[in-house]
């Protein structure tokens, strides 16, 4: 028999054990470059994002309360527009106005979206199930009705059913 050379591996290759020549050398990470940075206006718009949302302490009256700061904000010009100041009635009436303008873009997408053709079918179906939640409203009435007919019901007694017997009646005080 010939004798086979046995190369000396430092340890076995397998599952999580990569070959040596295919490791990473020490020293040097797997991602050089790492990964890429925000662009600059990505971090300032976090950074104001964070402030924003950072709860202050305001006092109002006698009272603190603990509010994010973009609240703060609101209110303290809410307040100056009240008292006349015109800078900040047109701020506070341009974000408003600027608000309610995206709120009405976004009911009429959601208007235009949903507003496809109905069939005479799924019409059908949607009025039976309408139809149906009515009636079962009605029974669920009737029921609660009967059972209260039946609580205030006189039994043959003349008192309520599973009601406590009552004392008479005493004046105290003569007349």
């Amino acid at each position: 028999m010939t004798s086979r050379k046995k190369k000396s591996v430092p340890y076995q290759v397998g599952y999580g054990k990569p070959p040596l020549h295919t490791q990473f050398r020490k020293g040097q990470s797997g991602n050089p470059g790492g990964r890429p940075r925000r662009t600059a206006t990505e971090r300032a718009k976090a950074l104001a994002l964070r402030e924003a949302y950072r709860s202050v302490t305001v006092k109002e009256g006698d009272k603190a309360l603990a509010l994010p700061a973009i609240q703060a904000i609101l209110r303290s010009q809410i307040v100056l527009a009240a008292k006349g100041n015109v800078q900040a009635q047109r701020a506070v009436l341009a974000a408003i106005q600027m608000i309610e303008q995206e709120n009405v873009n976004a009911a009429a997408l959601a208007a235009q979206s949903a507003s496809g053709e109905i069939n005479y079918i799924d019409a059908a179906r949607r009025i039976s199930y309408l139809l149906r939640l009515g009636e079962e409203e009605e029974q669920k009435l009737k029921s609660e009705e009967e059972k209260k007919a039946a609580r205030a019901a006189p039994s043959a007694s003349g008192e309520a059913p599973g009601a406590a017997p009552c004392a008479p009646h005493v004046d105290a005080e003569p007349r």
